[in-house]
């Protein structure tokens, strides 16, 4: 997926956790420190293809039935961080779309979840493929971290003592 664009993106996984939460607050701070935009993404996959035949048909929802319903929540999760940003709902597998979506992008900026207390944090499928498959550096976000700071930029001249 290539973006023509000058300005460096940022592309942000977005689930509907915390933890994705605080990787698009790091992300936006981040964005702010290099000038580049935010893409955040969501993959999305329709539960229809996984229901036995069998099973009624009172609780499914059409495939434009979900997928609005998932644009809907990913809209509303995003604008609580980001109102300017609309975020893509793309169809697949989540790894395969983060993949693609961050294919020219300067990072790409995943949550990670808060393990339960005295275990050891461990990357998930979808984070392992996307560290491994990634072509830009990929930053793991805790939902314990803060967004990033807004430096301001400063004048500063160096110069040197002359010896003599």
């Amino acid at each position: 997926m290539t973006h023509n664009t000058t300005r460096p993106r940022i592309v942000v996984g977005v689930s509907h956790s915390p933890a994705a939460t605080a990787a698009l607050r790091w992300a936006l701070g981040e964005a702010r420190l290099r000038g580049a935009a935010i893409q955040p993404v969501h993959a999305w996959q329709w539960s229809g293809q996984h229901r036995a035949s069998y099973a009624p048909m009172g609780s499914w929802r059409s495939h434009d039935e979900e997928f609005e319903v998932a644009r809907e929540q990913t809209r509303e999760i995003v604008a609580q961080v980001a109102p300017s940003v609309e975020p893509v709902v793309a169809h697949g597998p989540p790894a395969q779309v983060l993949l693609n979506h961050c294919e020219d992008a300067e990072m790409l900026v995943l949550g990670i979840r808060r393990p339960e207390p005295g275990m050891p944090v461990a990357a998930t499928p979808v984070l392992a493929a996307c560290i491994m498959g990634a072509r830009c550096p990929v930053v793991v976000v805790s939902p314990r971290a803060m967004a990033a700071p807004a430096f301001r930029s400063y004048d500063v001249t160096l110069s040197g003592a002359t010896t003599g």
